[in-house]
């Protein structure tokens, strides 16, 4: 697999580069909107009837430098997908900028692997979106990395009511819901900071919103 693009002999990968300034601020839950893991009212929005679905309409013009960048590299099947990700989780962003691998000679039929870095001003954060088409839709792990000025035990507090703490490794838990089954928030403390992944899984092999 090879970045989206080839900076001479090197085979370091090279990045995208895209500014962009969009009016919508990053909820704390926007993921499970977008993959349609749990039914939210406050957060997130339903993802468009055919994400995930294959590429048998029109695709939609891409509305990130991510979309554009799947796009142009070739995927069809889970492009919708990609776009509607990205679109959300980049909002507010000031800029973006991208790393890609995917398998050149069957870009549709592979997975396709992207690190996104979010650069908000006075703040960054790092968005994995990985894709690999299903016989039935799109299979999608995303996994949002932040971090918090504050203590884990405060950010718990605050953002993960309702949550189970299982303790991973020194330093490390890991909260699960069981109203949302296919995602878990891991908090690493890292003194005066908090590490904040947020992970979400959507299986191809189902429906949306049948998680």
């Amino acid at each position: 697999m090879k970045s989206i693009r080839k900076p001479g002999p090197a085979a370091r990968p090279k990045t995208h580069r895209c500014a962009v300034r969009i009016g919508v601020a990053w909820p704390w839950s926007v993921l499970a909107g977008v993959l349609m893991l749990v039914q939210s009212t406050v957060f997130g929005q339903p993802l468009p009837a055919n994400a995930g679905a294959g590429s048998a309409q029109p695709m939609d013009l891409p509305g990130t430098v991510l979309a554009g960048a799947a796009m142009r590299a070739g995927v069809r099947r889970c492009y919708p997908m990609i776009n509607a990700v990205s679109g959300r989780t980049f909002a507010n962003a000031e800029h973006t900028d991208v790393v890609l691998d995917w398998d050149r000679t069957n870009p549709d039929g592979e997975p396709f692997f992207s690190l996104s870095g979010l650069d908000y001003g006075q703040a960054s954060a790092l968005l994995s979106l990985t894709t690999a088409p299903a016989d039935t839709g799109c299979t999608v792990l995303a996994e949002r990395i932040s971090s918090a000025p504050l203590p884990c035990k405060d950010v718990a507090r605050s953002e993960l009511a309702g949550y189970r703490a299982s303790p991973l490794v020194k330093s490390v838990t890991v909260y699960t819901n069981p109203a949302r089954p296919r995602e878990t928030v891991t908090l690493l403390d890292a003194p005066p900071s908090c590490v904040i992944v947020r992970r979400q899984v959507h299986y191809g092999s189902r429906g949306v919103g049948m998680q």
